[in-house]
């Protein structure tokens, strides 16, 4: 009874629609391409400059549309523009977006929209000085508004409970982010720079790479176009753009099964019916045992190498016929003895800023996160035996809801329900109010569907540190270890593993030492 949840949906859809302007193009081939036209010269602020390339590389006019299809359903859409304005007298870059993204989760739909306005000085390398975005629907409601200044942008975030004002540092967006697919294309190069992630609320490197020009054809007509590739500095899996040379998107995948597809509005906003459980999953050939001790070796095909870090649960190794053999061990750890246990005292020493810090959606800060953290932690001298204490609190007490999501923690506990996301951050945000080293873990897990079929499906659980090792528990599941059947595909930051869905086959399982 595990899914994939709508915060990673919409991660999905961003993934695709990543920054304003570069995702998709309408299908009409006879519209006329040209660069936002000048607005009048008179009216132009003094010493604007030349244009910039983003401003006259080609592009599509008006808004453009596109499908967003996972394993051939259609799911969602996505409406963006790139337009030259005076606003105030001043010359101004501006990118629009809109996006929702529909889908059935255990028998309920879940639905998030997004909306976006980002605002560029019209000129070569023009810096960001203004945005609004909005958030709605599953997940949460959530309106993020600012303004920037050389490298620094003032935000106001409005929620459910309250506004707030924050300050982020180092943003160095320029007008080039505004389209760098299309620019990297032009070039045929490559397009680095900084961006404001609007729903993380953070700053991040993006890179688009010409990578090579190859034929397509479509409509009885075959052209050559530019293949570009689009990632976050540190991703294993790329966002890929076929560009024509009027600047057209012909085509962009994520993996082998989630593309973008150009398309009239009209056609853009008919959305098929899309069981995510069913279309997620990965089938298996047996069913597997949820015991601890186990060993489980997976026979896989479609994992990429950039995915196969070996640690303390899992070890790769090269398999028959350009297969890959996954080994994971589940069994009680070091710190389950209690002389072994890290001293909650000491719990953070010598952790990564990342595994106790504060994000908006990890938001240990909250007073009611930090109060809820000590009180259920009690006496706990160890920081295992703390984290189980907060991670059985959150099994007992949240109601098991699918399409019902919370993306931040405080708000999970607030609403006292959810799927399996919204009990690995509600753990995660406990436990880094007491210090202690926690992340999310996203990935695959063994369940037998209503339709009686063995597969595995995509699932989030947490991670604690103590006594020198990673300990994977799942709370959804009530596992002070998570068995052998958690196939860990990603951490936190590294949500690029939806671009293995529907890419993954499991060919054999062999099973030792379970019960």
């Amino acid at each position: 009874m595990t899914t994939p949840t709508s915060a990673r949906l919409a991660l999905v859809a961003l993934c695709c629609s990543t920054s304003l302007a570069l995702a998709a193009c309408p299908e009409q081939r006879p519209q006329p391409v040209k660069a936002p036209p000048r607005p009048p010269q008179a009216a132009l602020a003094a010493g604007s400059g030349d244009l910039a390339d983003v401003l006259t590389v080609p592009r599509p006019v008006g808004p453009e549309w596109f499908g967003l299809y996972l394993v051939g359903q259609k799911a969602g859409w996505s409406k963006v523009e790139l337009s030259r304005e005076l606003r105030d007298g001043r010359d101004v870059l501006v990118g629009r977006s809109e996006m929702l993204l529909r889908v059935n989760v255990g028998g309920n739909t879940v639905e998030r929209r997004q909306s976006e306005e980002r605002v560029w000085e019209a000129r070569a390398a023009g810096r960001l000085v203004g945005f609004k975005a909005a958030f709605s629907g599953d997940g949460g409601e959530r309106t993020v508004t600012g303004t920037c200044a050389k490298d620094r942008c003032k935000l106001i975030v409005t929620a459910a409970d309250g506004t707030r004002e924050q300050e982020l540092e180092g943003v160095a967006e320029t007008a080039e982010m505004a389209d760098g697919v299309r620019l990297a294309a032009a070039r045929r190069s490559t397009v680095r720079g900084k961006q404001l992630d609007l729903l993380k609320l953070r700053v991040r490197e993006v890179q688009h790479v010409f990578v090579r020009r190859e034929p397509v054809a479509g409509a009885g007509v075959q052209e050559e176009v530019s293949v570009v590739e689009e990632s976050e500095i540190g991703d294993r899996v790329a966002i890929q753009y076929k560009v024509a040379d009027d600047g057209r998107i012909v085509e962009w995948h994520l993996g082998d099964a989630i593309v973008g597809r150009p398309e009239p509005s009209d056609r853009a906003q008919r959305l098929d019916e899309v069981d995510l459980f069913a279309l997620g999953r990965v089938p298996l050939p047996r069913p597997l045992p949820r015991t601890v001790p186990s060993t489980i070796t997976y026979r896989l095909r479609g994992l990429p190498a950039a995915f196969q870090k070996a640690d303390q649960r899992q070890r790769y190794e090269r398999g028959p016929e350009g297969t890959t053999l996954l080994t994971i061990t589940a069994k009680p750890p070091a710190a389950a003895e209690p002389a072994r246990d890290t001293p909650l005292a000491r719990a953070g020493e010598g952790a990564s800023r990342d595994d106790l810090a504060a994000t908006p959606q990890v938001d240990s800060d909250a007073p009611a996160i930090a109060a809820l953290a000590k009180q259920v932690a009690g006496d706990a001298r160890g920081t295992y035996e703390a984290a189980l204490a907060l991670a059985r609190w959150v099994n007992e007490h949240l109601e098991k809801a699918y399409g019902a999501s919370n993306d931040r923690a405080s708000d999970v506990l607030a609403a006292r329900k959810g799927d399996c996301t919204e009990h690995a951050v509600l753990t995660v945000a406990l436990a880094r109010a007491l210090g202690i080293p926690s992340r999310q873990v996203y990935g695959l897990v063994y369940a037998r569907y209503a339709d009686g079929k063995d597969a595995l499906y995509w699932h989030a659980w947490a991670e604690v540190r103590s006594a020198g090792e990673w300990i994977a528990i799942d709370p959804i599941f009530g596992q002070p270890v998570a068995d052998a059947t958690h196939v860990a595909l990603g951490t936190d930051k590294q949500e690029d593993a939806v671009g293995l869905l529907g890419a993954l086959k499991v060919e054999k399982v062999d099973v030792k030492g379970a019960k």
